[in-house]
């Protein structure tokens, strides 16, 4: 299955039943992914919430004519209407979960004359760093939203996601430097031939670069200068 324009309209019921039953919520995943970054197919709709609201989620969407259904994934459930399906994901890679500041950095998108609260392109950014998984195109997605969003994305907000998983987000942002910049000069025709090094930072700033080298330092610091504790090991009768 792919989504149609068709299928906005059963999401934009799902998300008015989760607004009455005052669920926060954010849509996200591949939908999101068509507005920050590349368009892409997708086969469903991703929709985020808090584990606390998981519950009167699924009870809500009962009760709008959805059919309902936990899976073997505690971090996921489903809700269905015909061949529309609509995952609730209460919990992304790394036990990264929906809070205030998701909510705070959400925008509103008319997607095929329905209006839509999505999640922002930094939170957007941060879940597809985390999520590097065989067979899925999460790094890919994420390039596509720093390319498109250049200029536009709150680097400052992201740093302060970063703090928890700082070397993966670092090891992202350098791979990225190497696959987004095209240094100035380079002939269009050759630029799929090119492998770029990375020394000038295209659309990533390298004070952001910079400040979690930086972070990632001054924890190693912070480690070697804690106290060390001997166990105690009591003599033998």
């Amino acid at each position: 299955m792919v989504v149609t324009p068709e299928d906005f309209g059963v999401l934009y019921e799902a998300c008015k039943a989760l607004e009455a039953a005052g669920v926060p919520y954010v849509v996200g995943g591949g939908t999101v992914v068509t507005i920050w970054g590349r368009n892409r197919r997708t086969k469903d709709f991703d929709v985020f919430l808090n584990r606390e609201s998981q519950e009167t989620a699924m009870n809500a969407l009962s009760r709008a004519n959805f059919t309902t259904a936990d899976t073997e994934k505690r971090w996921l459930y489903k809700a269905f209407r015909g061949e529309t399906l609509v995952d609730l994901i209460v919990e992304s890679r790394g036990n990264v979960q929906v809070d205030a500041e998701t909510m705070a950095h959400a925008r509103i998108v008319n997607q095929h004359g329905y209006d839509f609260r999505v999640m922002g392109p930094e939170d957007t950014l941060y879940r597809k760093i985390l999520t590097l998984t065989e067979g899925r195109p999460d790094w890919y997605d994420a390039l596509s939203i720093i390319q498109r969003q250049e200029g536009e994305i709150d680097w400052a907000y992201l740093l302060s996601k970063a703090q928890r998983y700082p070397r993966r987000v670092l090891s992202f942002l350098l791979f990225a430097q190497t696959e987004l910049h095209a240094p100035e000069g380079t002939p269009n025709s050759t630029v799929e031939d090119l492998l770029f090094t990375g020394e000038e930072p295209g659309p990533i700033p390298e004070w952001v670069v910079f400040s979690l080298v930086r972070a990632i330092w001054l924890e190693a610091q912070r480690a070697r200068k804690a106290p060390q504790h001997l166990e105690y090991l009591p003599k033998a009768a």
